[in-house]
Formats: structure tokens, sequence, C-alpha cells
């Protein structure tokens, strides 16, 4: 309830009547004037006696006008019923008091607040202090016009171990490499943040390290990594460095593992050495056992269920498969095969268009690796002297596609299926059949190859396998069984001349 203005020892005589305003006339002795403690136009408790007429008196709440009048406002006791007194004129007093109502109801208002504070929060400071938290301690806060009580659990808390705890999922904002949404006080630019849906990276010093994308990959030096792990250095100054240790050889449980497919085999990059000119080794494992160790630099491959190696030429095999070495590049720079006279160089499909060489190529003609079947028969030399009429000049199809016939080059030779029909046509070989294909041969200057070729179609799925063949000649025995009947033909017409 509103408090009326309050001043003390104020009561003044007056000597008018009616309803309406009354006017003081000085103060009775001992007290002040209305004027002199009471402002104009604020409300106060006023009583009013009658001593002419002392029937006549009244209780209520009213101010002072500008005309230093008192205004009687609102009745709250009187002569009359608690009614508005029509006062008689008289001597009566107008007097400043407290009304007894009020005083009852600000003492019911003031029981009704401490019954009130009884059910409510005490005082905060007046509480113990605690350093920790416990789950099933309560905070009490505002929810619209009312209060309700928060278990503790349901917020960040500090407990006896010294840890925050959660009791629920953390949702923090997206945040980005210069101010990760999870982070540290003192590094406000490392930490964790979102830089898309269903993704997560880490940044250090303000800048992204590494992420993982919503397909699960996890890429180190890039934000857009393509395979499960996948990770770019900074060239050299920033090397990609990978440590790992090992109990023995053939220790699986501390390498590096790379398998095809998630299967039980792959190879396993280990950090120990039992070879001098190795700083470390790479081992390679099936799903049975061990199966190569090499240098770290060696490369194994596998197409088809062949396996294949580069690397050091003490390449080491366990279990029960052993790989072959076939091709061995030397110190002093001597590329040669790995056994002697055993493997080709090129194929009838895979062949090398150029071969430079400072001289020509030597071939064995040790007369103790040799079955000498001695010279040529007659049917053999008119076969020979057939075939220089064959000689003549030719051009590739494939440079003239390329060049023009202006610019494909020339070459000087034979054609293999003309000499091969010579050599049928003197009894010397079976014939080419029907479809091209020419049969079994003793003489090694004619030579036939045939494969299988299996290509990409245009809708770029494998077609099946073309069985392709292509004839050749070894130009050198070729040659020399050539001159052997030029020289024939020499000597005859020098005996007949």
């Amino acid at each position: 309830m509103p408090t009326p203005f309050f001043a003390d020892m104020v009561r003044e005589l007056c000597q008018e009547g009616g309803t309406g305003p009354l006017t003081p006339a000085g103060a009775v002795p001992g007290h002040r004037r209305f004027a002199d403690a009471v402002p104009v136009g604020v409300a106060f408790h006023y009583t009013i006696a009658g001593i002419a007429h002392p029937g006549q008196w009244e209780v209520g709440t009213g101010q002072i006008d500008g005309g230093g009048r008192l205004v009687r406002e609102q009745v709250m006791s009187s002569s009359n019923t608690d009614a508005t007194v029509d006062f008689a004129p008289g001597l009566k007093t107008i007097a400043l008091t407290v009304a007894a109502r009020w005083f009852a109801a600000s003492e019911a208002a003031d029981a009704a607040l401490a019954s009130a504070i009884q059910t409510r929060q005490p005082l905060s400071t007046a509480h113990a202090g605690a350093s920790v938290g416990a789950s099933e301690d309560l905070l009490t806060v505002r929810r619209g016009t009312g209060w309700v009580n928060i278990p503790l659990a349901t917020l960040p808390f500090r407990d006896a171990d010294g840890r925050h705890v959660l009791s629920g999922g953390l949702s923090a904002q997206n945040g980005s490499a210069a101010t990760p949404s999870i982070g540290f006080a003192g590094d406000t630019d490392t930490g964790l943040f979102r830089p898309g849906a269903n993704m997560v990276a880490t940044a250090t010093a303000g800048a992204e390290r590494a992420r993982i994308d919503a397909a699960g990959n996890m890429g180190i030096g890039t934000s857009s990594p393509t395979s499960r792990l996948h990770v770019v250095g900074g060239g050299a100054a920033g090397p990609v460095h990978c440590d790992v240790s090992y109990a023995s050889i053939g220790d699986t449980t501390t390498a590096l593992r790379s398998s095809l497919n998630g299967g039980a085999g792959g190879g396993y990059l280990s950090g120990y050495s039992n070879d001098a000119n190795l700083a470390h080794n790479c081992e390679f494992i099936s799903g049975s056992g061990w199966i190569a160790r090499g240098a770290v630099a060696s490369r194994h491959t596998q197409e088809g269920g062949a396996h294949s190696w580069f690397g050091n030429a003490g390449l080491t095999a366990h279990g029960s498969f052993v790989p072959t070495e076939r091709l061995r590049l030397e110190v002093g720079g001597t590329l040669r095969a790995a056994s002697d006279n055993s493997q080709a160089l090129g194929g009838a499909s895979f062949r090398w268009a150029v071969v430079y060489a400072g001289t020509g190529a030597i071939n064995t003609s040790d007369a103790r690796e040799k079955a000498w079947r001695g010279s040529a028969t007659p049917a053999e030399m008119r076969a020979a002297r057939r075939i220089m009429d064959e000689l003549g000049f030719y051009q590739w199809n494939h440079a003239i596609a390329a060049k023009g016939v202006n610019g494909a080059r020339r070459h000087f030779g034979v054609r293999a299926q003309a000499i091969w029909a010579i050599m049928a046509a003197e009894g010397l070989i079976d014939p080419l059949d029907a479809d091209g294909r020419p049969g079994d041969t003793a003489y090694a200057f004619l030579c036939w190859d045939e494969w299988l070729d299996g290509t990409d179609g245009a809708d770029g799925a494998d077609d099946p396998a073309i069985r392709r063949d292509r004839f050749g000649i070894r130009p050198d025995q070729l040659a020399l069984f050539l001159i052997a009947a030029q020289e024939q033909r020499i000597a005859a017409l020098e005996a007949a001349a």
C-alpha cells in the first residue's frame, strides 16, 4: 500500500464548517502549522476534531492545496458513519496523524510478506561455501513468472575429482580455423571446429591442420581428402614423416600396414635393417605368412596372380612363395638379365620403337655351343636366289597414316609372308593355311608370334580377348643366307668363264 507523508507536531485551529475544504487558522500552542511542515499537493493522514461541537470528528486522507486549505479526499473513519462530515461552524482542530486503519493494513501486509519469505530461498550470502558440485544439487532459476529448481547434473559442473562433468551431449557453434568452437583459454586459435555438414576439423595457430569429412576420409595437410588417410606434405620444408616400432622381423602388431580391401595380406613397413646397405626394410605378407622383404625403396605389384618387385638385389623371401629375379641394374650402370640367355627384351605385342646403340649387337657364335649342320642344300639356294628377287623398298602403314605418303620414310627389306611362301614352294617348310597361319618351320630367320589382346571397348567395358598375330624375320641370319646364295652364283660364273 502507498505510504502517506508524515510530519511530527502539526496541528492548527479552524472555524469553518461544511463538507468542503477547511482553512487552518493558526497553530495550536506547542505545534507547527501545515504551511511550515507539509508540501503542497502531498497526501497525508488528517484528523478533524470539533471543540465547539465535540460530537463531530473525521479521519481521512487529504492534501494542502495552493491556497493553504485542507482538501479532504478519502474518509477512513468519522462520526457520520465513516462518511464525510458536514462540520458546523465553530472552533475545531485539524492535525496531521497516522490512521489506525493504515497501521492495521501495514501490519497485515508485513505479516503476509514474512509468511511468503519463509517459503522462499534464504539469503545466499548466508550459505556455506563449496568448491565443487554434486549431481543432486539444485539451482533455483526464474521461469516465466515463477521459480523452478534445476538439478546441477543438467549443467556443466566441477566434481570432487576436479573434472567438469556433462550429463548430456555438448552442442557448440560451428566455429572456424581462426576461432575454433572448442578451444583453450590461453590459446584461442587452437582447437576443434565444424567446417561443414558431418565434418570435424582441428586447427592450430588459426590454420586448419586435419579434418574428417562426411565420407569418413581423414586428411592431414589437405581439406579435401580422397581416401581413408590422405596425407599431404609441404615439400622439402614439410615432408611426411611416419614413425612405427617393431618387436622382431615379421611382427605385424607394431608396423604400418597396407592391404587390399581390408584383406589379410599386404605390406608392412618396419624400421629394422639386417643389410648394411639398407636403412630400412619393407615386408610383404599374404594371408598365410611372410613372402618377401626388400629395401624400403622397393616396389611390389601383383596382377593376374603374378608378383613383381623392383628393388635391392638382396631381396629375400619367406614362406612358400619365392620371387625370381628377372632384371638387374648393376652399380657400374650395366642393365642385364638376372640369368643368362633366359628372357626376351620386348615381345610380339610390345615392341621397342627404336634402339639407339653406339655399336652393333653381339650375337653368340661360339663353336663350342653349336651343333653344325653344314652348308645349304640346292633347294635352299634356289629359295635364297628367289628371295633376293623380293628385295625392295617399302613404307610402314602407321607412318603413312601419321605423316602421309610423302612424309613416311622408305625402308629396304622383304615381306615375311613372301619369303615364307618361297620357302614352302621349294618344299622346305609347310605352306600358310587358309587363315594365313604358318605351319612348322626349322628356319630361325622366319618368325611368327600369336597372342590374345584384351582391349577396352568404346563403352569402357572390357571386350572379349582378340587373337592377334604378326610375322617377322631375323635380318642378320636372312642376310647371311642370301650372301651364301650370291657367293654360290658368283662361284658358278667364275667357273664357267
